[in-house]
Order: structure tokens, then C-alpha cells, then sequence
């Protein structure tokens, strides 16, 4: 088990029920930061509320039913799909999606853009709202 892992079960051992995984996105560790993508939907299917932080970036579990976020207009966001999904609706977007299917491994849902109250309800399936609410660097 990796450190983050282990530091996830402790935390749910003496009673924690949501989670801020600070850095989740960080380091030289691709294979670490998938980890927690993964381990946060698995996590938030248990009833775990899991909030996954850079400081430029944060990550929430999606799963089936409705859920609002309060992000300024022009936020990026991206649905990173852990399964195939269906009855996917956004709103609130650049590129608004109303009851789509996306199959596992599209791109159809990467890099939007926020308009207004941003809304996301999904049917079936699992996935990860990837949002930079947070200005990003000059290239």
C-alpha cells in the first residue's frame, strides 16, 4: 500500500468521514496521483465525502445523481469517465451535455469551460469532476 493509502485507511479507522487529500495531484508520481483519482471514487461509493487538492486543481467524485458546484465563470473543468457513462448532463457550461452516453476513455467531456451555476447529474456510472478554479501560469 502506498503512504497515501495507508494515511486514507487511518483516517477512516478513527472515524473520519470526509477527506481533503492535500498534493493528490502532485510529484513525479504518475502512477501515485492515479491512485488517488481512482481511490477517491472508490471512497466517495463507501459514503466518504473526498475533496483532492493541488492548490491549482481540485477533484470530486461523480456518481449517479445531481450535484452543484460554486465556481467562478470561466473555471476549466474537465468529467474524467472511470467507467462508461450514461444519462450524463452538464449545465452551466461553454459546452452544456444533456443525457449523453460517453463510452470509457472518451474525450467528449475534457476541458470545459464554466457559464453560471455549474450542474452535473449522471444516470450511471462513476467518474471525477477535474476542475482549476485557481488562475493557471503563463506559458
Amino acid at each position: 500500500m502506498t503512504d497515501g493509502e495507508l494515511a486514507v485507511a487511518e483516517a477512516l479507522a478513527r472515524g473520519a468521514t470526509s477527506l481533503v487529500l492535500a498534493g493528490a495531484f502532485g510529484g513525479m508520481r504518475a502512477d501515485h496521483a492515479f491512485l488517488h483519482l481512482a481511490l477517491s471514487v472508490r471512497l466517495a461509493e463507501a459514503g466518504t465525502t473526498i475533496l483532492l487538492t493541488s492548490g491549482a486543481q481540485e477533484g470530486v467524485p461523480i456518481l449517479p445523481g445531481k450535484a452543484g458546484f460554486d465556481y467562478a465563470d470561466g473555471t476549466l473543468f474537465s468529467v474524467l469517465g472511470f467507467s462508461d457513462l450514461a444519462g450524463l448532463t452538464v449545465t452551466g457550461a461553454k459546452w452544456p451535455l444533456d443525457r449523453v452516453e460517453v463510452a470509457f476513455g472518451s474525450s467528449l467531456t475534457i476541458s470545459n469551460e464554466v457559464e453560471g451555476q455549474l450542474e452535473i447529474a449522471l444516470e450511471r456510472g462513476r467518474a471525477l469532476l477535474l476542475a482549476h478554479p485557481y488562475p493557471l501560469p503563463e506559458s
